[in-house]
């Protein structure tokens, strides 16, 4: 919104933004008729990062429906989209995690800035925790930082008797990307339970509080671990769900494990399942009669 309001908010800039990079537009007025597929492609180009105009384009398309289906608006405004951007293929292999659970679990605070100087304070074992219940559920980030070993309105519940985790909060409507409640796998479930044994109340947690944000220091273990930029949290996702496959998970199973359709399961993951073409393969190796 922010982003969106420092471009649409502000048409002076906006018109001499566009101008600059080639746009063909006029004047602006800041009201929605400005609203075309030139001003919206300068957009695109002034935000520079295209995942995240994406979703800004998509957002504002979203805005201007509904306006138009409450009859706030004289016409139809066409929000311009770019063409889909391809599913990330970026999954980390049991080495690349080991290496980012055995940084993120070693990791001491420095001692007045000396280099190779620390106490025994550890100051990223909430990483490794988030990476455990990230990738071996294949859940969101979101998800996994909100997970709760109480029951709370604004948070999942980690049932340690039942090992169910309840991923959609009571008080969160239900929306496409599905939260479906899953059993937790047995080392996963002992390490919870110790987690709750030694006085966490949530999963990942830092001096005794959940943890909102964990984009800057997830970064600085990946740099750490000598791994590239493109791992982000959400890469503990797809790797789960890589995971799975190449292990054969049943793909109905799989839908209903980490919250996916079938067809997106099938398009994004499905080569990777071991049993992928294997059939073919077979058939191709027989002689013919």
């Amino acid at each position: 919104m922010a982003r969106l309001a420092s471009w649409w908010g502000r048409p002076v800039f906006a018109a001499s933004e566009s101008r600059a990079r080639g746009g063909r537009v006029a004047s602006l007025t800041g009201h929605v008729s400005d609203i075309d597929a030139s001003t919206c492609q300068s957009y695109f180009a002034f935000v520079g990062a295209p995942r995240s105009a994406s979703r800004d384009l998509e957002l504002l398309r979203a805005a201007c429906n509904h306006a138009n289906g409450q009859k706030a608006l004289d016409g139809v405004v066409k929000v311009w989209l770019p063409p889909k951007a391809q599913p990330r293929q970026r999954w980390l292999t049991r080495s690349e995690v080991a290496r980012l659970l055995w940084t993120a679990w070693r990791s001491k605070r420095s001692v007045n800035g000396r280099s190779g100087g620390s106490d025994e304070w550890h100051t990223r074992r909430h990483l490794a925790r988030f990476i455990l219940l990230a990738t071996y559920t294949g859940s969101r980030k979101q998800d996994v930082l909100s997970a709760c070993f109480e029951q709370r309105p604004d948070g999942g519940y980690i049932d340690l008797d039942r090992g169910l985790w309840i991923r959609r909060p009571t008080s969160k409507v239900v929306t496409k990307k599905r939260q479906p409640a899953i059993p937790l796998p047995t080392p996963l479930l002992a390490h919870m339970r110790r987690w709750h044994k030694a006085g966490q109340t949530f999963a990942v947690e830092f001096n005794g509080r959940p943890v909102q944000n964990i984009g800057k220091a997830f970064r600085e273990l990946v740099t750490d671990s000598g791994l590239g930029s493109d791992v982000v949290p959400h890469v503990l996702r797809h790797t789960g769900v890589t995971w799975g496959m190449q292990n054969g998970m049943d793909i109905w199973d799989a839908s209903g494990y980490f919250g996916m359709t079938v067809q997106l399961l099938t398009d994004v993951y499905g080569h990777h399942h071991a049993d992928h073409l294997r059939d073919a393969a077979a058939r191709m190796g027989r002689r013919r009669q």
